[in-house]
């Protein structure tokens, strides 16, 4: 049996480790690989994890890149991150060092703590790249770009989870093995019912969500200006629907925003939830923002339940969403606008574009499918 020791640097359940829990329950079903997890905190992970019998070790992973603001600040954070880093590397270096596993898979590309262990071990070191971090959050790493380099291309394989992050990575490291395996979700587990982008309020209120981490490179901000669009068009029979939490400041821009346009009756932020099912079946019409979006779960998650899903034209969710066939692709406020009018206007045109969302997600972006994958990766490693 292949030991695989997987790596994550947070706790909370979103779309990187969303996926990594699905992965190591098949993984465990297989009865091929025996994965174990580093995690920094117990939460709702970890007790799956305890429920599914499969080990885990409690220890902080630092990342090994940030927001890079001024120059000053990004200096000091370095210094004491490299700090942090250096020490989590000792530790787990001495707990995993008589037992080492056969494979270390690093789930982000922001840490790099699992390349480092991987060395010391002399395992093999799977990268899972899921983000543009420079393009899509700013971020910079605290070592030099020569050493960065020479862990990604020294690294056995890097999945990308999607053709637009195979393609970043490979023109920054060209001597990196990398392979596409598209993220899925879990189809038996999420029970969504009937197709529901056909369904309406009593005053026949068209519902968009929009539900993710709160960020400014997610732009929640252009669908409340789309709002403000609409409005000022004198379209007034839609509700956004908000959900997550996030970047503090940027929550305050996106209130502050809706108090001076006067959406209150439009708009209704949630903060986090865990119950995103439930939001979708209330819903017409997804969203989904972001630019430089490494794949989007979440898109996915609005496809399998029957919403059309409206999508910037970035990153991969034109890989995701077939335009004008499964939701329409946007380049800006004002083309975002012109859509969510469509669905306003006419609300059949989503009914036949959620089914086929619905059929898409099943034949292409299933959790079976991504474990699959993945495991197909680690064959060929050990080969």
């Amino acid at each position: 049996m292949v030991r695989v020791l997987l790596l994550t640097h947070y706790d909370n359940m979103y779309g990187a480790n969303k996926a990594l829990l699905k992965l190591v329950l098949k993984m465990h079903e297989s009865g091929r690989y025996e994965p174990a997890v580093v995690i920094p905190a117990e939460g709702s992970f970890t007790d799956i994890l305890d429920k599914e019998g499969i080990s885990y070790f409690v220890c902080p992973i630092t990342q090994w890149q940030a927001v890079y603001a001024e120059a000053i600040s990004f200096e000091l954070k370095k210094n004491k991150r490299k700090k942090a880093i250096s020490s989590e590397l000792e530790i787990l270096y001495e707990h995993f060092k008589d037992n080492a596993p056969d494979i270390i898979h690093s789930n982000s590309s922001v840490i790099g703590t699992g390349a480092m262990l991987a060395r010391r071990l002399g395992c093999k070191h799977i990268w899972h790249v899921r983000e543009f971090t420079r393009e899509h959050y700013g971020m910079r790493y605290f070592y030099p770009e020569n050493m960065v380099k020479e862990y990604y291309e020294e690294a056995d394989r890097v999945i990308a989870i999607s053709d637009a992050v195979s393609k970043s990575v490979e023109k920054n490291y060209p001597k990196a093995c990398t392979k596409v395996v598209y993220d899925g979700i879990e189809i038996d587990a999420l029970d969504y019912g009937d197709d529901k982008s056909g369904s309406f309020s009593e005053d026949r209120v068209t519902e968009f969500l929009y539900t993710g981490y709160i960020f400014p490179a997610k732009h929640q901000l252009d669908l409340l200006k789309a709002a403000t669009v609409l409005i000022e068009s004198g379209c007034s029979t839609f509700h956004i629907t908000l959900a997550g939490n996030g970047d503090e400041r940027y929550c305050r821009t996106l209130e502050n925003y809706i108090k001076k346009n006067k959406l209150e009756s439009y708009v209704t932020m949630t903060g986090f939830t865990d119950n995103v099912p439930e939001l979708i079946k209330k819903s017409n019409v997804g969203v989904i923002a972001s630019e430089y979006e490494g794949f989007g779960l979440v898109t996915a998650e609005y496809m399998l339940g029957g919403l059309p899903v409206l999508g910037r034209r970035s990153g991969a969710t034109p890989e995701i969403i077939l335009d004008g066939v499964t939701g329409f692709l946007f380049d800006d406020v004002k083309g975002l606008a012109e859509l969510m009018r469509r669905f306003i206007d006419d609300p059949s045109l989503g009914w036949g574009m959620g089914e086929k969302g619905r059929e898409r997600v099943k034949e292409c972006f299933t959790a079976e499918k991504n474990a699959d994958g993945v495991m197909a990766v680690y064959d060929e490693v050990m080969k």
